[in-house]
């Protein structure tokens, strides 16, 4: 009878259904989840997805920004006229007049792009906080309990440190380098512009010593490793480089996890994942680099019409914008290069 029932047992066992652990990425919210691509059978293909939904996204920014670009031009222009028409004006009087106009056009559209680095900032941060101890649990379930503790706990100390440093010291610069752009645009003193030089400094190098920890914390714990092939290593860490104001030079020494890890990125969890961190990233890094480099031509045509005060000033106006940009795609590799860190250690 003992032997009927324990074969009972053993079969009712055996009926019961055995499911493996599944790495569910959590969706994204709001304008992220407009953009995740419905269907992508790999990575690539979605990725191709999010970057053609991210363009019609950011398309009437675009228009906005070359209206604005256009306005500044104009006021540019009747600075030059002013001074080569009117010589009986002050030529400090047309060219704080000048300043005032620039000022005005250049605040509105700056302070929006800075809230929106601060919301996207803030949206990484949060959708990190659900995607990461998903990969973690994932992780520790293939037997890398100390991995997934060591890349988890390293990523969450780098993560709040600079949370912490943008809310708190990072966006209350870019403020007052902004103001003081403006102040030394107006009142012409050598003592405001070593101010403003002296506040853009401050404020790359406190960025770069927070990447530069991280990615010697990944160094040290093994995570930023690999033997990816030199030639897309070579070309991704160029393009990294040159297209990430302030921070480009560091961000992309980790151009090797992100390839040696793209193993990782099947049709599954690991691809979802990573493309909502790039939904969340992708079209606001997209209207502040536009808008970035529209400044730039911009400022490089005001020195031809004339106004070479205000044109400075829209130069360094691009110049919050490439600190901006810079904030924004800290936080985003920081997260894609630890969840690819994840991942590699779960298809490992």
């Amino acid at each position: 009878m003992r032997k009927i029932l324990i074969f009972c047992f053993l079969g009712i066992l055996w009926a019961l259904p055995v499911h493996a652990l599944e790495l569910e990425a959590p969706l994204p919210t709001g304008e992220a989840a407009q953009m995740m691509p419905r269907e992508a059978d790999t990575f690539g293909e979605g990725l191709w997805n999010l970057l053609q939904a991210a363009a019609e996204v950011v398309a009437p920014s675009l228009t906005e920004g070359s209206r604005t670009c256009l306005r500044i031009l104009g006021a540019l222009l009747l600075v030059g006229l002013a001074s080569q028409l009117s010589p009986g004006l002050s030529g400090k009087t047309v060219e704080l007049a000048g300043v005032a106009a620039v000022s005005a056009l250049l605040l509105e559209p700056s302070a929006s792009l800075i809230r929106l680095g601060l919301e996207t900032t803030d949206a990484l941060r949060d959708y990190g906080k659900l995607l990461l101890p998903v990969l973690a649990s994932a992780l520790a379930s293939r037997g890398g309990v100390s991995a997934a503790s060591a890349l988890y706990v390293g990523t969450a100390v780098f993560d709040t440190v600079l949370g912490s440093l943008v809310n708190r010291l990072m966006v209350p610069m870019l403020w007052m380098y902004l103001a003081l752009c403006i102040a030394c645009a107006a009142l012409d003193q050598g003592l405001l512009g070593k101010l403003r030089d002296l506040i853009r400094w401050l404020a790359e190098w406190i960025l770069k010593l927070v990447l530069y920890a991280f990615t010697g914390y990944m160094a040290i714990t093994g995570a930023v490793s690999g033997t990816a092939d030199a030639a897309a290593a070579k070309a991704a860490k160029l393009v990294i480089s040159g297209a990430v104001p302030v921070v480009g030079g560091i961000l992309s020494d980790a151009a090797d996890t992100v390839l040696v890890s793209a193993s990782a990125l099947g049709s599954g969890a690991g691809t979802l994942g990573i493309l909502a961190v790039l939904a969340i990233f992708c079209a606001p890094v997209l209207r502040i680099g536009l808008r970035y480099l529209l400044l730039k031509l911009t400022a490089a045509v005001g020195e031809l019409v004339g106004g070479s005060r205000c044109a400075e000033l829209v130069g360094h106006a691009a110049g919050v914008l490439g600190l901006l940009m810079g904030l924004v795609s800290a936080q985003a590799l920081l997260l894609l290069v630890s969840s690819l860190c994840f991942l590699r250690g779960v298809s490992g």
